[in-house]
């Protein structure tokens, strides 16, 4: 009894099926694409700077993000220390609120990669992990962080 019933509606589901392809019949219960998969952001992980608007930076320099799980943001520019809050939204994008930063004297070199970090992070960029590294691309350029320890 059990096998006549399963055959049963696996004729139905087959005649459907059938239903389906024949010419100017239009069906409503056809699958719909899905929607692209949304990444999730990668809290409480600290990343490196490693490349700024296509020019490479120094491991040695460690300028650093991190961003935890109440939207604390935080780390190192180069020069400086800093904090604020971000949101990583829907499509991938990241806003950041109103940073605090301490003030340090520092080099030319240093200060001018502390601004353009900020400046990228600042920008409400797009951000991707592409082979484990956090990128950043947005109006206020380009960043690629590493993974850090």
């Amino acid at each position: 009894m059990k096998r006549v019933w399963v055959l049963a509606l696996l004729a139905v589901a087959v005649g459907s099926a059938t239903i389906a392809k024949t010419p100017g019949v239009v069906n409503d219960d056809a699958p719909k694409p899905l929607p692209p998969m949304q990444k999730n952001f990668p809290l409480d992980q600290t990343f490196s700077l490693r490349d700024l608007n296509g020019k490479p930076i120094s491991a040695q320099l460690d300028a650093s993000f991190k961003l935890d799980g109440a939207f604390h943001a935080s780390g190192y520019t180069g020069c400086n220390s800093w904090s604020g809050t971000a949101y990583p939204q829907q499509n991938q994008h990241l806003l950041v609120g109103g940073l605090a930063l301490t003030k340090k004297a520092c080099d030319k070199g240093n200060l001018e990669i502390e601004r353009n970090f900020l400046r990228v992070l600042m920008g409400a960029p797009a951000w991707d992990l592409v082979n484990g590294d956090l990128v950043f691309k947005g109006p206020g350029g380009a960043m690629r962080m590493v993974r850090s320890l």
